[in-house]
Order: C-alpha cells, then sequence, then structure tokens
C-alpha cells in the first residue's frame, strides 16, 4: 500500500486526499493494512509482474458510527485507470455490504473536478444523489429509493445547522 500511494502524482493524490499529502505516515498506513472487519472492508487489486505481486487498487469502505451507511473511497494506480477497476471494486464493495447486512448505502466525497471518480458512481445500479458543497460532490448511494432521499434530506439539514 506504501508503493501505490508513493507512485501517484500530486492530483492524484489530492483527488483521494483532497490535500497535498507528500508522506504517507506509519501511523496512517496501519489504518490501511490492519483492517477491522466489524466496521470496514477492504479489498486490493493485485498484478502479478517480474515474478511478484504489486497492489495496483484498493476499494474500502468503513461504516459512519451514527447512521446505517459506510464512507467509501478507492485508489488506482495511474497507469490502469480507465479500465473498469473502480467501478468493479464498488460493485462488489456494495455486494460484500448488501450481504453482510446493516449497511443501508454508502456515500462519498468526490472533487468537482474529479469527473472519472464521479463516473464510478454514477454507474451504480443503485439512486445516486449528489450535493455540491464547499468544493466537493456529497454523494449518496443507497440500496433502497426511500434511504438514498432521508440521507440527502439529512445531509441539507446538517449544512444548514452549520
Amino acid at each position: 500500500m506504501r508503493r501505490l500511494f508513493y507512485r501517484f502524482s500530486d492530483q492524484a493524490v489530492y483527488y483521494r486526499y483532497f490535500s497535498r499529502i507528500k508522506t504517507m505516515p506509519h501511523g496512517k498506513m496501519q489504518e490501511y493494512v490492519n483492517v477491522d472487519y466489524r466496521r470496514a472492508m477492504s479489498i486490493v487489486g493485485i498484478v502479478h509482474e517480474k515474478g511478484m505481486d504489486r497492489i495496483i487498487a484498493e476499494g474500502r469502505y468503513v461504516r459512519l458510527a451514527d447512521r446505517p451507511y459506510a464512507d467509501t473511497a478507492f485508489l488506482v494506480d495511474e497507469a490502469y485507470q480507465g479500465k473498469g477497476i473502480s467501478t468493479f471494486l464498488l460493485n462488489m464493495l456494495i455486494r460484500i455490504a448488501r450481504e453482510q447486512g446493516g449497511i443501508e448505502g454508502f456515500r462519498a466525497d468526490v472533487l468537482l473536478d474529479n469527473k472519472s471518480m464521479l463516473r464510478v458512481f454514477e454507474k451504480t445500479p443503485f439512486p445516486l444523489r449528489a450535493i455540491v458543497s464547499e468544493g466537493a460532490y456529497e454523494i449518496v448511494i443507497s440500496f433502497a429509493e426511500k434511504d438514498a432521499t432521508d440521507e440527502v434530506r439529512r445531509l441539507e439539514e446538517e449544512k444548514l445547522n452549520k
């Protein structure tokens, strides 16, 4: 995972972390590699090159503490972007979340100019709602339409109360 991070351009890091990060601290990396599967799921994509396995992608969700949704995010090696890997990972994460139960949908923050990531979320077979806030889309994907509407309403009310 550390090697994957250091292969990214500044723009790719910004799209994923919403800030310019030059190093990945050991403590933060531990969150990626020591997954508590009761509250999170992480799936990696691996290629076998020159006799070694190399991580080229990661998709994850983390359950939110205060509601039955999970935050989701993706990293794909820039050499492998545009090949459907994030879409595949998203669909796999949806399937796992639904099988495990207790998660009614996903949410994600996507920067306004990150059109490729927005397209990934638009391909989901479930209704997608997006609210523009502070230079990013707050995306809600509900596994049931009514829940998506309720989650969007909750996000809008939360913004009004800030």
